[in-house]
């Protein structure tokens, strides 16, 4: 069987594919670092809906904080908090503030994580956050899908008017926490889809010899996670000692002896 790869061919394929691995990798932390800050502002900000110009009041109301202007002083004075509950306007805001706020804290477990690289194997890490990442996502999805049930609230109906009720928001509009709230659930499904596929991921070096398959623990201890210089292959060399000229030397038989006649003097 001729081989299908040479020793240099799959060190040159071997360091290629771990290049674009760790590639893939820092982007994925990256991103994920990116999520969990948006994560927290989209969790933490009154911006989820808001009045616009036809609305009867003016306000804006995040997924546990409402808004209203101060006249007196010329200010939007926030209330509600996510430490007490009790401060939440009703039941369907007190759920989008719990499922939001796990999703948030499971992101910052997240890039804690990230740590772990460090001390234990890639996979169980990749797997480990791809599971966090997935349930933020599930909780983000469930705390946007409960937000609207909430429009019904005496205060959200004075600034949306009368025409806000269960998934209606009258004459108020969408603000940009709401839209990054939305958003950020296919950002953290992606990214925990992306945490699986790397974990899976391996580098497949598949060497062909005249007796058959050689195996990675075979190939000079390359692996599929680091190359150590004591797994560099040495390269054995072949060393040819110098001709040395001829030297008429004789046998111990011969020095003994004495040396041999000329063939002119043989006789019959």
């Amino acid at each position: 069987m001729d081989p299908k790869f040479n020793p240099e061919t799959a060190k040159f394929y071997y360091f290629r594919y771990m290049k674009e691995y760790r590639a893939i990798c820092v982007l994925w932390g990256l991103l994920s670092i990116i999520w969990c800050i948006l994560n927290l502002v989209a969790f933490i900000q009154p911006q989820w809906i808001g009045d616009t110009p036809e609305s009867s009041g003016y306000g804006h109301i995040g997924a546990y904080s409402y808004c209203y202007p101060d006249q007196s002083r010329a200010i939007y004075v926030c209330s509600g908090t996510f430490i007490d509950f009790n401060t939440i306007l009703n039941d369907s805001f007190k759920a989008t503030t719990f499922f939001a706020g796990v999703s948030a804290l499971l992101m910052l477990i997240t890039v804690a994580a990230l740590l772990l690289f460090f001390c234990f194997k890639k996979t169980a890490v990749f797997i480990f956050c791809g599971i966090l990442q997935l349930i933020s996502a599930v909780f983000m999805f469930l705390a946007c899908v409960i937000f609207p049930s909430g429009w019904d609230h005496k205060e959200v109906r004075g600034v949306c008017g009368s025409a806000a009720d269960e998934y209606r928001l009258g004459e108020c509009g969408i603000r940009w926490a709401y839209i990054l709230a939305i958003l950020g659930i296919f950002d953290a499904a992606v990214l925990a889809i992306l945490a699986f596929f790397l974990a899976s991921k391996r580098a497949k070096i598949e060497i062909y010899s005249t007796t058959g398959t050689v195996t990675k623990s075979e190939l000079n201890g390359y692996s599929g996670d680091t190359l150590s210089k004591h797994s560099v292959p040495i390269k054995p060399i072949v060393t040819v000692p110098e001709m040395q000229p001829d030297i008429d030397r004789y046998s111990d038989f011969s020095s003994r002896t004495g040396p041999r006649q000329g063939n002119g003097n043989f006789q019959l």
